[in-house]
């Protein structure tokens, strides 16, 4: 099966890897011809247990190149997202669509959009991307897919199930979308604020104990999710990703802008529409807002 992968991150390269280590036949789309080329040379890597594998696959930096018959997978960030559909939308109207963004904004957004299939999905795995064509495997964790309209092609994708690339798929996309935003607004903002692995979380009483609090404002807000997402669930993905970098972290880090609102602004208005406002995230925000701020402007 041919897929084509939009977006050439940390998440972008791994999903690379996994599909073509279940033999599709992968292209990637990325930002420049340098990488495109690089990909073309040498493939994509993946560092697991300390042993890199390397998997061959096409790459491209023209969207003129875009095969819209295949099924996609938009892997890019959240805030690139829409500029992307906004500028692409006459050459992906045929293709079936698998976004893998953070949040709950690209929900809306799809809804626009006038693709026969359309699907959603979460990725739960550490990675870290190296260079241009390496991502390095630091935790296990599925892929989860859930249909929004039509969306057959989820099975053909769910035959890439293996014990390092875990695939599921799930009923409800919202559901799903909104459960790995309760994690993420739970982890991410406490990990970059401080500059710790996700890990720190787990290990550390007092950040379990904060971890907890927002937790638990999160579920008054959204009582439909706290069986869903208990906060033994948060902690154990803290423990299986123990030593990565949450994505928010690692943006900081590098002077990057964050992908905040979609993680964590989504679920703040939703709050206070539902009259429920969650006052200890939106804090933790403004925190992360003020860092990305000073990052970015030294």
């Amino acid at each position: 099966m041919k897929l084509n992968i939009v977006g050439a991150g940390a998440v972008g390269l791994l999903l690379a890897s996994g599909f073509a280590d279940a033999g599709f036949k992968v292209r990637m789309l990325t930002r420049t011809e340098e990488q495109a080329a690089l990909l073309r040379k040498e493939g994509v890597c993946v560092e697991r247990d300390g042993i890199r594998h390397r998997f061959q696959v096409d790459a491209s930096a023209d969207p003129a190149d875009w095969n819209g018959e295949n099924p996609a997978i938009l892997a890019m960030k959240s805030y690139d997202l829409k500029e992307f559909l906004d500028s692409h939308a006459a050459a992906l109207e045929k293709s079936p669509l698998l976004f893998v963004q953070n949040g709950v904004a690209h929900l809306e957004w799809a809804g626009s959009l006038q693709n026969p299939e359309i699907a959603f999905a979460t990725v739960e795995h550490g990675a870290m991307r190296i260079d241009g064509r390496t991502v390095r495997h630091t935790g296990t964790g599925p892929l989860r897919m859930a249909a929004n309209r039509g969306a057959s092609f989820l099975e053909p994708l769910a035959a890439a199930d293996s014990p390092w690339f875990p695939v599921r798929i799930e009923e409800d996309p919202e559901k799903l979308l909104f459960t790995k935003a309760m994690k993420n607004a739970v982890i991410n903002p406490i990990t970059a604020i401080l500059g710790v692995p996700n890990g720190t979380i787990a290990s550390d009483p007092g950040l379990s104990r904060l971890a907890g609090l927002v937790h638990g404002e999160l579920s008054a807000a959204f009582p439909e999710l706290s069986g869903s997402v208990p906060l033994e669930d948060v902690l154990d993905l803290c423990r299986r990703t123990a030593g990565n970098e949450s994505s928010m972290l690692a943006d900081l880090r590098n002077g990057r802008r964050t992908e905040s609102d979609a993680i964590l602004g989504g679920l703040i208005r939703e709050a206070e529409r539902r009259d429920c406002p969650v006052q200890l995230l939106a804090g933790l925000a403004e925190m992360v807002a003020f860092k990305e701020r000073r990052g970015r402007h030294v």
